[in-house]
């Protein structure tokens, strides 16, 4: 948004015939909305053609919002399913202008690492490059834990009058919690681990650790963790409202291989994993040596646009490791693959 003006909005008051009185007690939270560089929304029917809706279909959004969503599983690398709800276009839409315009204007500290502009996994993980000590912890049923009274509290904080502050939170929750798939949900868990964040990060700062929160993924690393210090960071994360999954945290040592967010930061920078290495090769060897129908006939392949998802995961490779030599070799083989199958990727 551009520099507050509220001269504008005086000059608009009046041309419309506000009253003055009324004018007067708009102005300050115009002031305070337009400082924090968020729209100003008086009232639910402003905010329905602010997000170019219908009042009617805005509300049915808010309080029927079962209605505007599906579920799916999502197989886990551990194992087992993550239970995922989407929301349908409509409301995605509307959560998409609620994270565009409002919470993406948060001030977050650098060790929020994930779902942020100008962040990624490789930020995350360089982190913690050469480090002796690393411990990893799991925050369990991240997003279920965030309940409606914590939402809500977010758009208070911005200043925005109850009702529409109930609105807001009624649009981005499902059954009085925080649903993994909606589009406004990254950047509300962020805004409300906030506290967290800055008390784990002045707790690794006394020690001389690094902290980095990747949504449920927290990592800690230093020259030495003492035992001592571990057991005050599970009591800030459980003092914050958050659970720990404890089967799956893991204090690595000097010599020992060290993952963050995917990535294996053992060799002192960030590179993809043994596994995935292997993998994509095998596969884009396959496809560039015998053939793309070859191939998925003998995987028994079924995806769709199957030479896309096999570029997609090399051209990931480049981005954590670009001068790989291996990585530079299969990049060649999938732009030949892509220069005989051309767009039609498609498995037939």
């Amino acid at each position: 948004m551009n520099k507050p003006d509220i001269t504008k909005w005086q000059s608009y008051f009046k041309d419309i015939g506000l009253r003055d009185d009324l004018i007067e007690a708009y102005l300050p939270f115009i002031k305070q909305c337009l400082t924090q560089e968020i729209p100003p929304i008086f009232e639910r029917n402003h905010l329905s053609l602010l997000v170019g809706r219908s009042n009617d279909d805005l509300m049915a959004m808010a309080f029927g919002t079962q209605s505007f969503y599906r579920e799916f599983r999502l197989k886990k690398r551990s194992g087992g399913y993550r239970k995922i709800r989407a929301p349908y276009p409509s409301l995605l839409e509307v959560q998409q202008w609620i994270n565009d315009y409002i919470l993406k204007s948060a001030n977050l500290p650098n060790c929020a690492t994930g779902f942020r502009e100008g962040y990624s996994i490789i930020d995350n993980a360089k982190m913690h490059c050469g480090r002796d000590e690393l411990l990893k912890v799991d925050v369990k049923d991240f997003f279920p834990t965030i309940n409606f009274s914590r939402v809500i509290k977010v758009f208070l904080n911005f200043g925005y009058p109850s009702d529409v502050s109930f609105i807001l939170s009624r649009l981005c929750t499902l059954n009085g919690e925080l649903p993994q798939g909606a589009a406004s949900s990254p950047m509300l868990s962020n805004i409300i681990c906030n506290d967290m964040d800055r008390r784990m990060v002045k707790l690794c700062k006394s020690h001389r650790l690094r902290y980095t929160r990747y949504a449920d993924d927290i990592a800690i690393s230093g020259k030495n963790i003492p035992k001592g210090v571990a057991r005050l960071f599970f009591e800030i994360i459980e003092s914050e409202g958050f659970g720990i999954n404890e089967k799956k945290i893991r204090f690595l040592k000097k010599g020992e291989r060290k993952i963050v967010t995917g990535l294996d930061i053992t060799t002192g920078s960030p590179r993809v994993t043994r596994k995935f290495r292997r993998d994509i090769q095998r596969d884009v060897y396959f496809v560039w040596s015998a053939g793309l129908s070859s191939h998925v006939a003998r995987r028994r392949i079924f995806a769709p646009n199957y030479v896309d998802h096999l570029e997609g995961r090399v051209q990931f490779w480049a981005s954590v490791e670009p001068e790989n030599r291996q990585m530079q070799r299969t990049l060649d083989r999938i732009r030949i693959i892509r220069a005989v199958h051309g767009s039609t990727t498609a498995i037939g």
